[in-house]
């Protein structure tokens, strides 16, 4: 992790911020795993544990790398406060697959729960009301496909710690390209200084993209989702705990009393088919559509990477054709019991 994080800490590094690492509300994303749950099953392999308040952390310095900016710095630092244990999968249990916006606590209600991170803002002169629409802060956050902080770390971690199809020094080799533009808005946003390093960014995007619409994601986070309404129904948490609770915790519930949880955990690969399965639990449906088109520098314009370059345009074309099976399963689970 940390060799992953000094890839974004400046020289000039934003020393308020620690004081907030250690309060309550960010010590709780210490326990929120980043990927929605696809820690704890062997679909998938990180390189390590990657958690809310990692990409928090990492959000923060690329912010105050590119803004300089104190107020949009902690921001960043607070972004996901509101997150629920399993983060995204938790809309899955209202039924949000498309969105995915449904689970996300207000921010303002979690610091004000809160007293020393409160004092805290107070101290640094920041309001309730700087923090209570972060798409005022367009290098933190950004309408997809628009490129912001936010998503980048999105895009970058997922290809490193998660997919493994890309090294640090590919990694460093894209984010230290990056530069504060003028978009067609007229605001600012975050994108490119060289055409073919934008184009190696693309190729991420396609990775990050494609998996997040890919079967397998879509299984685990449906699997957790389905396990995580069986507790609730069966009376063993309530859903305030997604919120309260460590993830291990959950999880240790989940082990007592679901058979399937120890499938789940060692499961190693996923079954695609064009018919419905029979006996198995499985999954067919639309999720959220991830994108990011960064804008670039080139002759003195600033222009979508996908109109100046044939290559990008091509992979987004292959993006937006991507199509999975219409049904995954895995082997060994039957059913959530």
């Amino acid at each position: 992790m940390q060799e992953y994080l000094n890839l974004f800490i400046d020289e000039d590094y934003p020393k308020f911020i620690d004081k907030y690492l250690n309060t309550k509300t960010l010590e709780r994303l210490k326990h929120i795993t980043q990927f929605c749950g696809c820690d704890y099953t062997q679909l998938y392999s990180p390189l390590f544990l990657y958690t809310r308040f990692d990409h928090s952390l990492v959000v923060a310095h690329m912010t105050w790398h590119f803004t300089h900016n104190k107020k949009e710095t902690i921001a960043a630092l607070l972004h996901d406060i509101g997150t629920p244990c399993f983060a995204h999968t938790i809309d899955y249990v209202f039924g949000d697959y498309l969105n995915q916006e449904s689970s996300e606590k207000n921010i303002i209600d979690i610091i004000k729960k809160d007293e020393e991170l409160y004092d805290y803002l107070k101290d640094d002169k920041i309001t309730l009301e700087d923090l209570n629409c972060l798409d005022n802060y367009n290098i933190l956050e950004n309408k997809s496909p628009k490129l912001c902080t936010d998503r980048l770390d999105g895009v970058l971690h997922t290809c490193y710690i998660w997919l493994h199809t890309h090294s640090l020094d590919a990694i460093k080799n894209v984010y230290d390209n990056i530069i504060v533009l003028k978009n067609e808005d007229g605001k600012l946003e975050i994108g490119f200084n060289d055409v073919e390093i934008a184009e190696n960014f693309v190729d991420m995007v396609f990775n990050y993209a494609k998996e997040l619409q890919g079967n397998t994601d879509k299984f685990v986070m449906k699997y957790v989702s389905e396990i995580v309404k069986n507790a609730c129904n069966n009376k063993l948490i309530i859903l305030e705990d997604l919120y309260n609770k460590k993830e291990d915790d959950l999880c240790s519930i989940f082990s007592k009393n679901f058979k399937s949880w120890n499938y789940f955990n060692n499961a190693t690969s996923i079954k695609n088919s064009e018919n419905k399965p029979l006996n198995n639990f499985y999954i067919s449906f639309e999720t959220k559509k991830r994108n990011t088109i960064p804008l670039v520098k080139c002759n003195n314009k600033i222009i979508r990477i996908n109109e100046i370059s044939n290559y990008a345009k091509e992979i987004y074309e292959k993006l937006n054709k991507f199509k999975d099976y219409k049904y995954a399963y895995v082997e060994e689970i039957e059913d959530i019991v």
